[in-house]
């Protein structure tokens, strides 16, 4: 027999001790979630050792039968075992009364935030295309602003010093225009 026919064989009994766990844990309605974590664990062992287990048998059951039982039991009561640490739950109060709690709605106006960034990001490029600055400038400008690199990777000769002021004064330059400022 597989591992896999064992499995399927055994799956049904293994899943109410899990909901039996579950529900002493305060995790009712988890056993499938928990049985699955630990069936994946369980499946990434090494083929050999789960071989060993399953052919090691103790009356009507075998190794691999306590070894899925101990892993469903810990999974379940302990805070620190895999699955309990990787899906931790919020605290939930079930004796608060929602309808007194003041909550404030507030309508859907439909703020449009990725478009407005949109709208702000293609002002800045029409202002920057607009203002007459040195190919040394621009390049230094667009691998900051538009491409998102940091000054750590760039490959030309100019300092890091260089860089950082050559891009805010064309940053306070797209400012300035788009505020409608002078430069003092």
């Amino acid at each position: 027999m597989t591992v896999n026919q064992y499995i399927e064989k055994r799956y049904a009994r293994w899943l109410d001790y899990s909901a039996y766990h579950c529900s002493l844990a305060g995790i009712p309605d988890e056993a499938n979630d928990v049985l699955n974590e630990v069936i994946v664990y369980l499946l990434q062992k090494d083929e050999s050792k789960l071989r060993k287990l399953m052919e090691t048998k103790k009356g009507q059951y075998t190794d691999l039968d306590f070894f899925v039982l101990r892993m469903i039991k810990l999974n379940c009561h302990s805070c620190t075992s895999p699955y309990r640490s990787r899906y931790k739950s919020i605290p939930v109060d079930t004796n608060v009364n929602l309808v007194r709690l003041n909550i404030e709605d507030y309508p859907d106006e439909g703020d449009d935030t990725p478009g407005r960034i949109l709208e702000q990001f293609e002002t800045v490029r029409e202002v920057f295309e607009s203002l007459n600055l040195s190919p040394k400038a621009r390049r230094i400008f667009e691998f900051k602003f538009f491409q998102d690199q940091p000054f750590s990777q760039w490959t030309g000769p100019e300092t890091k010093k260089q860089l950082y002021e050559t891009y805010g004064h064309v940053l306070d330059l797209i400012k300035a225009k788009i505020f409608k400022r002078t430069l003092i």
